[in-house]
């Protein structure tokens, strides 16, 4: 009891956390991609190898880890409210205790920055350098994290790891920092080694930054003036004080952002501009910041709630394999009953944002059909891509168009044109592949 006692605004968050990724999370696809990452893992599936992930995979690594003793889309949004409630102690810890005020950033407006993704792991690594710069820990330390960070998302680490060697403004702090980045490194070389998955590895991640790029950048004015705002402060916090540490991580953190300037990627980069200005603000204006969080996580909360109150009319809790606790619609459940069905048996793969719910589901393997982006499949991607399809015989593909102006329609069209096509099931196409 005294434990409980000590500790129940932590479980409490535990189960805020917990309630509001299974009420607000549903039928978003980066959370399923994300668990489909970690399950193919927990599969035996290799990264780069078997299916298209394009980052450095340490999120799907450590997400896995609970999916050995209960592979569950139950038990991966746990792991993350773990993770949610981990972020809160060390942020509240660099704010003095006076945290409360991250809640409300972390969920407005409609919670993206909670779900499970690599993006959420970033800031996390980020926050932990921030307190760990605070209170002058072991360079060595920070170079292991920040070894952690880059094996989190290589493009933002790398840039991180550059503004956090320039900020210490010492040769010697420096090359202990970058020992500590290295190990961290070195055991990710010998994984790629192991598994022969090295040159996919470059491909997908290294050269096909090309790709993402030139298919994927993308501008929208309220979240671009947003950065804009954020960078012009950022520019004056340098003049008058240009030996900030801060300053250099939050310049980093501008990596978030690229190419893709949308609220998704943004908010991110608000959490850190936020915990950055508040850890410098007086005690007394935190305080008086923390006493506007409840209305403020209230008002969110019933905001969502109102946004949402159709699906809350027609809920249905699935028991899919792997999705006890998956909320959808009595519509929608009809819909993946029907397609369900005709997808779990034989030689099938799917091209469609509903990819890795059927693959997960039925225990089909994840492939490089499941995330069908630009850019998503290394350098020259769609051609190799067609090839693939080219070099696959007796299957069934069942493609589903997106008006997603990420969806690679290339793939989709290539599907059409050279197979067969069987039959409609709703708005998927059955095609077959002599």
């Amino acid at each position: 009891m005294k434990y409980i006692k000590d500790n129940y605004k932590y479980i409490l968050l535990f189960l805020f956390f917990f309630l509001s990724l299974i009420l607000f999370g549903f039928n978003n696809t980066d959370i399923l991609w994300n668990y489909g990452f970690s399950h193919a893992i927990r599969m035996g599936e290799i990264p780069y190898i078997d299916f298209n992930i394009i980052t450095t995979p340490l999120y799907a690594f450590i997400m896995s880890l609970g999916l050995f003793i209960k592979d569950s889309y139950l038990v991966f949004i746990l792991e993350q409210s773990l993770l949610l409630v981990l972020f809160y102690f060390i942020s509240n810890k660099l704010l003095n205790g006076k945290g409360s005020i991250l809640i409300f950033l972390l969920i407005f407006p409609l919670f993206t920055t909670l779900f499970p993704n690599y993006n959420f792991l970033v800031i996390f690594f980020i926050t932990l350098l921030l307190y760990l710069e605070k209170n002058k820990s072991n360079d060595y330390l920070i170079g292991f994290i920040l070894g952690l960070l880059l094996l989190t998302k290589h493009t933002i680490g790398g840039v991180i790891l550059i503004c956090s060697l320039i900020s210490c403004f010492s040769i010697k702090k420096s090359l202990k920092r970058l020992v500590g980045f290295i190990i961290p490194c070195i055991i990710f070389l010998i994984y790629l080694l192991i598994t022969n998955s090295f040159n996919d590895f470059i491909n997908l991640s290294l050269l096909g930054i090309f790709d993402f790029g030139k298919n994927n950048n993308g501008i929208f004015i309220i979240s671009t003036i947003i950065t804009i705002v954020i960078f012009i402060h950022l520019i004056i916090r340098f003049i008058k004080n240009p030996k900030n540490i801060s300053n250099y991580y939050l310049l980093g953190s501008f990596s978030l952002v690229i190419p893709i300037i949308d609220y998704f990627h943004v908010g991110y980069l608000i959490i850190i501009y936020f915990i950055i200005i508040i850890s410098e603000l007086d005690d007394k204006v935190i305080y008086s910041l923390n006493r506007f969080s409840i209305p403020l996580i209230l008002a969110t909360i019933g905001m969502n709630l109102f946004i949402n109150m159709r699906v809350y009319g027609d809920i249905k809790f699935l028991n899919y394999n792997h999705f006890d606790g998956y909320i959808s619609t009595n519509y929608f459940s009809k819909k993946l009953d029907t397609i369900y069905n005709e997808y779990k048996d034989g030689n099938n793969y799917m091209f469609s944002f509903s990819s890795m719910f059927y693959d997960i589901s039925t225990d089909h393997r994840i492939t490089y059909f499941d995330v069908p982006l630009y850019g998503n499949f290394g350098y020259n991607g769609i051609s190799n891509m067609k090839e693939k399809i080219d070099s696959m015989h007796d299957v069934h593909f069942f493609i589903q168009k997106s008006d997603n102006r990420q969806f690679c329609v290339e793939i989709y069209d290539y599907i059409k044109d050279t197979c067969t096509k069987e039959k409609d099931i709703g708005d998927f196409e059955i095609y077959y592949k002599k």
